[in-house]
């Protein structure tokens, strides 16, 4: 199952209204064979702009959200009970990706730049890239062993 979070904006109504609309949201989820983990509520507050939902206008709205997981083969059954629901205004599914996970390198990165491996790879990198005339070096050929500079 995947992970979803669900914001609603729930119009403006007494809080015995807010807790059955929630309520009925939270119940389709589990209808739907997904379980709900956290619902947060974010307050009452002005939209930011005049909405319309089943024929009526709305400027205040309740924000929900709803963290929940459930098959992705029932995520438009409930969607779509969301959208014929009469009190949401607005409901947003949106897929939570997880968290990549990372290895701490403290330990190499606070070692001098001369000691790291990555510093010395990207300097053979850096030598790969020269173009051909820089990298020949000179040679002097004296044919004595040695080189007297």
């Amino acid at each position: 199952m995947s992970l979803y979070e669900l914001s609603l904006i729930v119009r403006n109504m007494p809080k015995a209204g807010l807790v059955t609309a929630v309520k009925r949201v939270s119940e389709s989820i589990l209808d739907e064979g997904g379980y709900v983990s956290k619902i947060e509520s974010l307050g009452a507050r002005e939209l930011p702009y005049k909405m319309t939902a089943h024929g009526q206008v709305h400027t205040k709205g309740n924000y929900f959200l709803i963290h929940f997981a459930a098959p992705p083969t029932s995520l438009s059954d409930i969607t779509d009970n969301c959208r014929r629901d009469i009190d949401l205004v607005r409901p947003l599914v949106s897929r939570i990706e997880s968290k990549a996970r990372f290895e701490c390198t403290l330990h190499e990165e606070v070692q001098p730049p001369s000691s790291r491996p990555e510093v010395h790879k990207m300097i053979r990198e850096a030598e790969k890239r020269l173009p051909p005339h820089i990298k020949k070096k000179f040679r002097l050929n004296t044919d004595l062993g040695y080189n007297p500079f």
